[in-house]
Formats: C-alpha cells, structure tokens, sequence
C-alpha cells in the first residue's frame, strides 16, 4: 500500500472506467456547464442533461448567458459531481466526478433540424422538441410513479394542445436550443477507490 495524498487530488489509480462513467452519468444529478463571457471570465450555468456514452446534451434558452457565450464562442467545460464526505466523513471517501472539455454544437427547437444523438437506448435522429420531453421525462417524476403535482405526461402534453401555449411554462420553453457537446477531453474520478487515502 502507498499513501496518495489523501486522495484529495486527480491520480490514475481513481480515474474511472468508461463504463463507471456511464453508470455514473446515467443519474439524475445536475451539469455545471462554464461558458466564455466576452469579458474573458467564466459563466457557469447549473442544468439538466443526458449522458449517450459518447456525447451530452442540454436544453437552453435563446436568452440565457450560457445560450449567448455558446453563440459566439462553443468552447465550454462540464463538470457532474457529487461528493458523501461533508455529511459521512473521510471513511468511505465518497466523492465522484466527471468533467468535460468540449464545443457544443446547438439546434433551435422549431429550426427543423434534427439532433443525432450517438449512441445508448435514444440512439438516432430527434427533433429538438421530441429531446425537450425526453429530458423532462427523464428528470421529472410520472403519474407512474405516484406523482401529484405537475408530471412528466402533463409537459409533454402542454406542447401537444393548442391551449398549453398561452401557460407562462410553455412560454418558458420557447425558444429552447438543444446543445450536443462533444468531448475533446474526459477526467474523471471516484475517491472511493482509494477510501483512507492508500492505493494498492
């Protein structure tokens, strides 16, 4: 056994494989994307998205900062996270993150264009409207599953009837833009590989 810091920093013994990163992605947790401002400082804009194995995808809107930087230049970071120690402590040392380096490649909802997506179970060509309800349906809770309030089924039909687009949600979604990222870069990691802070 060898003492590696800690564990409190990125080494190869924790980087995780390609698959631990896809079950990891596969959670519902949430994206911090970091845009470039036109002042030269970092934007960072907290978000829903999906994970294919080999590309991520969010869903902006034409007046968010995160939308605008991407416009003029698509060069981002992506970092998903989560991190057990501040309430569980050093003995499980359970901390795991992937960030992504990448452009992102952007389709307005109502361009006609579709959004490849690459690989995994949506596999194939999407209108962005269509990827609009997967991620709802994907973060949201469903009728299914016992919820009351507002439900997946409920959003993907407020697109579907007429009347849904004078609700202030619907307006909310307007002008909503698919953003595909494509990685140029991959770190990852899970400290839990090495829980004292020793790897073999």
């Amino acid at each position: 056994m060898k003492k590696v810091g800690g564990v409190l920093a990125w080494h190869p013994e924790v980087a995780m494989t390609q698959e631990e990163i896809d079950d990891f992605l596969s959670g519902r947790w949430v994206v911090r994307l970091a845009t470039l401002a036109r002042d030269g400082y970092p934007h960072v804009t907290p978000l829903w998205y999906y994970w294919d194995g080999q590309c991520l995808y969010l869903a902006l809107t034409r007046n968010r900062l995160a939308f605008k930087h991407l416009n003029r230049d698509p060069r981002c970071s992506a970092a998903i996270d989560m991190d057990d120690r501040p309430l569980m402590g050093m003995r499980t040392n359970l901390a795991k993150a992937v960030v992504i380096k990448g452009k992102a490649e952007m389709v307005a909802v109502g361009s006609g264009k579709t959004v490849q997506i690459e690989a995994g179970p949506w596999q194939g060509e999407h209108t962005p409207e269509h990827l609009l309800t997967l991620l709802a349906r994907r973060y949201s809770l469903s009728a299914h599953d016992g919820a009351l309030g507002f439900s997946h089924e409920e959003f993907g039909d407020l697109f579907a009837r007429p009347e849904g687009r004078d609700s202030q949600l619907f307006k909310d979604n307007e002008g909503r833009v698919i953003t595909k990222i494509r990685p140029q870069k991959i770190q990852s990691w899970d400290f839990s590989k090495a829980p004292m802070g020793y790897v073999e």
